[in-house]
């Protein structure tokens, strides 16, 4: 049965368990993306087992059924037309994008319901001197006499400023450099007089961070350039959501707690309890990422659009900055600005998000009540203050934003919440959209393989765009590296192996929980029924456990 550490009549036994354990789960001397914490060694209990390895072999037979086929169709063809992508699914479903992508509504749909929607930001009073929009341009796109500071300061004007890639090395091919941008995009919230009605729609596009004449910004208006310079700012953001929102923000940043978990909590601790089965393949998939996305020859290289020097500094730096108590999913929309319904009423990854958190706020509170009766009890807890300082520590867990010392049930529960919403919700909305949006390589390719126009005066043409969007082999790894990803969804949130939980009042909270993810996603379909598009990512039923993929 669970029991406090300070309650427990087996002291002797829990610490030779908890010592076994740190022997098992030493840090990393030299990790492979110092400074940040890395296990030693994976221990053996912590390897895929045969029912995933099984269900990733499905997921990979299908995958190479459809290669063959693509292979056999364009191995030796060149890609002379946009169209001439879509034919790369003859066994795999369409991604959703394959009919959209062309589409400005679709392009800023992507921002708040795609697979990045961690970027987009509100502007609060006016635009930034770096990106030189004018009431002019503006009116052109939207009509009437209305101005950027009238609509700034109503809520309307949104951003996605991709700055932290201005600067960096380019990666190379085997036929010479890739190409991306550092671009700004503005979109404006058109509301259509009803409260919760309206679109999001992009204005325009400054493909670097530096005004002036080699850097004009584009609008709508401006035909094939606009769908180039669009295309630069999608990969600008498939770039920022492989380094940072999906690896940084989520694998590598739940990465210290499955280790601290193992090491300070013991067999029967419940908070242990609790969260191992939400760190289940965790360390193993993070190896594995480690090895096929960071390594020479890996897709990280093959793919992105920057050195892989660069790709590793960019993770390091996402990870060290990466703060607890900020990225919890309300104080993120909070620090954006796009917390507020009534100012963006379209935002689904924050709707459908807060409605999951909050159930599993509630799961946690209800758990976590049924053995800290007291702040004393966690206070006292001395296997949770020792897991907490690991997880602060220089030389452990080096995590940002956690407080010096656990002292009431809210705060534990913040910190409980934010792991569980960390480990499955939140890796869930940024990984299983991959297919849809970056499967189909126009809509959103990792790299540009020719430059970005830097006047308005240069004619472009459908061939010019075929020589920005990646040729056949990167076409395939791309799509291959996507679908990989997507198509493999091991456990279900709030859904447990038999014997996990052997207290009975243990297993009525997690039937509540069940019940109230149940409710969520009712209310998901509701919300999906007066959507343009539906949007599926944070349905409760689709989310793992644990990020294990």
């Amino acid at each position: 049965m669970p029991s406090l550490p300070q309650n427990d009549p087996n002291q002797e036994q829990r610490q030779a368990w908890l010592n076994r354990k740190r022997q098992d789960y030493a840090y990393s001397p030299t990790p492979s993306l110092p400074p940040l914490p890395q296990i030693e060694d994976l221990p053996r209990y912590e390897g895929f087992s045969l029912k995933y390895q099984l269900r990733r072999d499905e997921a990979t037979f299908k995958l190479v059924l459809n290669m063959i086929d693509v292979i056999a169709r364009n191995a030796f063809d060149s890609l002379d037309k946009l169209e001439e992508y879509a034919d790369y699914f003859p066994v795999l479903s369409d991604p959703s994008s394959v009919k959209t992508f062309r589409y400005d509504i679709e392009f800023a749909r992507q921002r708040i319901a795609g697979a990045n929607p961690m970027v987009i930001e509100r502007v609060e009073d006016k635009l930034p001197d770096k990106f030189p929009v004018t009431d002019a341009i503006f009116q052109s796109i939207v009509g009437g006499d209305k101005t950027l500071e009238s609509e700034a300061k109503q809520g309307r004007l949104y951003l996605t400023d991709y700055a932290l890639l201005d600067g960096l090395a380019p990666g190379k091919y085997e036929n010479g450099i890739k190409f991306f941008a550092a671009p700004i995009v503005l979109y404006y919230w058109q509301s259509s007089g009803f409260r919760d009605r309206g679109t999001l729609t992009p204005i325009a596009i400054q493909l670097n961070q530096n005004p002036g004449a080699n850097s004009p910004i584009f609008t709508p208006l401006d035909g094939m350039q606009w769908l180039v310079a669009k295309t630069f700012a999608q990969i600008a953001d498939g770039n920022h959501h492989e380094m940072v929102s999906h690896l940084g923000h989520t694998h590598l940043a739940i990465d210290p707690f499955p280790i601290a978990t193992a090491r300070h909590l013991g067999e029967n601790h419940p908070l242990g309890i609790l969260l191992r089965p939400h760190f289940e393949f965790t360390l193993a998939i993070n190896e594995l990422g480690r090895q096929q996305l960071l390594s020479l020859g890996g897709y990280g290289e093959r793919l992105l659009a920057i050195a892989l020097e660069e790709v590793s500094t960019l993770v390091t730096k996402s990870v060290e900055t990466w703060n607890f108590s900020e990225f919890s999913l309300p104080q993120e929309l909070k620090r954006r600005k796009v917390d507020d319904p009534t100012l963006l009423p379209d935002y689904p990854y924050r709707d459908d998000g807060l409605l999951v958190w909050d159930a599993i706020r509630k799961f946690a509170v209800n758990y976590l009540s049924l053995y800290y009766s007291s702040a004393a009890d966690i206070v006292n807890d001395f296997e949770l203050q020792n897991w907490l300082q690991e997880l602060r520590a220089a030389d452990g867990g080096r995590v940002n934003g956690l407080p010096e010392q656990i002292e009431n049930l809210e705060q534990l529960t913040q910190i409980v919440t934010q792991i569980i919403f960390t480990a499955g919700p939140q890796h869930a909305a940024v990984n299983y959209p991959q297919w849809d949006f970056m499967g189909f390589i126009p809509n959103m390719p990792l790299a540009g393989y020719a430059p970005y126009p830097t006047n308005k005066e240069a004619i472009i043409r459908e061939a010019d765009l075929m020589k920005i969007l990646p040729p056949h082999k990167q076409t395939t790894t791309q799509e291959q590296l996507m679908y990989s990803l997507s198509a493999v969804r091991h456990n279900r949130l709030g859904y447990y192996q038999k014997n996990t939980f052997d207290d009975p009042r243990a297993l009525q909270v997690i039937e509540k929980f069940q019940h109230q993810l149940n409710d969520v996603e009712v209310q998901i379909d509701s919300c999906n029924s007066r959507r343009r598009e539906p949007y599926k990512f944070l349905k409760p039923s689709l989310i793992p456990n644990s990020l294990n993929i």
